[in-house]
């Protein structure tokens, strides 16, 4: 059966609950959460209901009341439409049905309640369903009459959800992972104007001011400085270039092309940046570069890792990616004297359409500058590039107001979401989750439905190739179990809202 009815939250811990639980989970229903309660002195069955919760991995807890804690966990995970109460001697807080779209059912029995007919369903104090149940008589076995009591019980719930009206079709809200085209006529600008000129000169000084570097280099293409960068270092055959297991495939790819060896070292599980308590064995004789990636625009540990490279003798270049704007500390990457990378997007919703922006170390500047001039970036696209640079503070609030709309799923440990330091500022250029052995879908599968549901995601790629893997394991995880949610500015509250059911749903009932 399609599990395409309300999301139930069933409250309860007798016999009487137990046989409604194996009930709904026969019929196919949305059973989300369970809260234990023992009532009316009678034996509690939480222990084997909890079990059966296990088994379907239902959310369930055990209480003694219902009090704030349990609203929060209703309000904060599980979301849901109906909530049942069976077989409870305590009263029900008016908040756990506030909770649900369709209000809170309680189940009253003339066992629990001498003065009931027979099987009572009350919502909001008045009478939804009255199935009329004759008292036993004298010669009628007790356990006999209670069994035949929870057959009632059970028809009752059966009759109140059959008679539920279909909800009705919902309208799908297509959620796409990049931000939609909003400018006409990009590509006719940027062809225009080709040469470099005074809008290059200026996007180059205002990129200095605003990173605090002294040297700002804006290219053609991001892959432009990577082979710039390769060429000026005149790395020789057989040298060593230390890179992290999540890095941009231009970065070592150009390296590689020069002759140089890469060697790629694992990852912070939580950060997803190069881990230095793994660097070690990578500095060998003829290790001449270290290069520190920042993905998804969340800064590496650069207080860590720019000490060893000193110690070793190596050049550190940074893979800025996406994360222009991001800080560490009080700085934003890419401050003087760092030799950073960064991709700065022409428009938005023109994926592609970027440039390369290199900040430089005195020393590289000018082993870079003769190389470069047929690399910068013309004119008429350096005057986008201004538009988007003096935009970019927005743009990089909005993103972190998505990404703390995500946040709310690290209340369920189906879930791993990225950490944030205190003392590191990431650009969220995609938000990744990482999907725990807890949750009910693989990554793969999350991914795939959520892709049938209309929302675009991404799944997470490393440069390294299937022989380096065994050495990056933090990294294989990584790529296996996470998966790139959009976080792009233009994300409407609704389409954040769409997300967030899509991947309750799926992973957790």
């Amino acid at each position: 059966m399609d599990r395409t009815g309300p999301r139930i939250i069933l409250i309860g811990g007798t016999y009487r609950a137990l046989c409604v639980l194996e009930r709904l989970m026969e019929r196919g229903e949305r059973v989300v959460a369970f809260i234990g309660q023992e009532g009316g002195g009678e034996r509690d069955f939480c222990p084997e209901i909890l079990e059966i919760c296990d088994r379907y991995s239902i959310p369930a807890r055990s209480a003694h009341k219902l009090g704030e804690e349990i609203v929060r966990w209703l309000e904060d995970r599980i979301r849901p439409d109906l909530a049942i109460a069976v077989g409870t001697s305590l009263e029900i807080p008016i908040a756990i049905g506030g909770n649900a779209r369709l209000g809170l059912i309680e189940v009253t029995d003339f066992f629990s309640n001498e003065t009931c007919p027979g099987v009572v369903l009350r919502q909001r104090g008045q009478d939804v369903l009255v199935r009329e149940v004759p008292p036993p008589g004298e010669h009628v076995d007790g356990g006999d009459a209670y069994l035949h009591l929870v057959e009632e019980i059970v028809a009752a719930l059966d009759e109140y959800l059959d008679g539920l009206p279909d909800a009705a079709p919902a309208t799908r809200v297509r959620v796409p992972f990049d931000a939609p085209s909003g400018r006409t006529g990009v590509l006719t600008r940027t062809s225009e104007r080709s040469e470099p000129g005074p809008e290059t000169d200026a996007l180059e000084r205002e990129l200095a001011s605003w990173l605090g570097a002294e040297h700002v280099l804006a290219l053609r293409r991001p892959a432009d400085a990577w082979d710039l960068l390769a060429r000026a270092l005149a790395i020789a055959d057989g040298e060593r270039v230390i890179c992290p297991g999540l890095v941009s495939r231009r970065a070592p790819a150009a390296f590689a092309a020069r002759g140089a060896s890469v060697v790629f070292a694992d990852v912070e599980p939580r950060l997803l940046t190069l881990d230095p308590d793994v660097l070690s064995p990578a500095l060998t004789d003829g290790a001449r570069v270290l290069l520190i990636a920042h993905p998804f625009g969340q800064p590496a540990a650069l207080d860590r890792l720019y000490p060893i490279a000193a110690e070793a003798g190596l050049e550190v270049i940074e893979d800025g990616g996406a994360g222009l704007g991001a800080r560490f500390g009080a700085s934003r990457l890419g401050r003087a004297p760092c030799t950073t990378v960064f991709r700065l997007p022409l428009a938005s919703g023109e994926p592609g359409l970027e440039a390369g922006i290199v900040t430089l170390s005195p020393a590289l500047a000018k082993a870079v500058a003769p190389l470069a001039e047929s690399l910068r970036l013309g004119d008429g696209s350096a005057a986008l590039a201004r538009t988007a640079l003096a935009d970019l503070d927005n743009v990089l609030s909005a993103r972190r107001a998505n990404a703390r709309a995500y946040s709310e799923l690290s209340r369920y440990d189906a879930f791993r979401l990225p950490a944030t330091p205190e003392e590191r500022m990431p650009t969220y250029s995609s938000f990744v989750l990482g999907i725990t052995r807890f949750a009910r879908t693989s990554a793969d599968d999350l991914h795939k439905l959520l892709g049938d549901s209309g929302i675009e995601t991404r799944r997470l790629a490393l440069a390294a190739t299937s022989r380096d893997l065994a050495d990056l394991p933090v990294a294989e995880q990584a790529r296996t179990s996470s998966v790139l949610l959009p976080v792009h500015p233009g994300l409407g509250e609704d389409q954040l809202e769409v997300v967030l059911d899509a991947i309750f749903g799926y992973a957790i009932g």
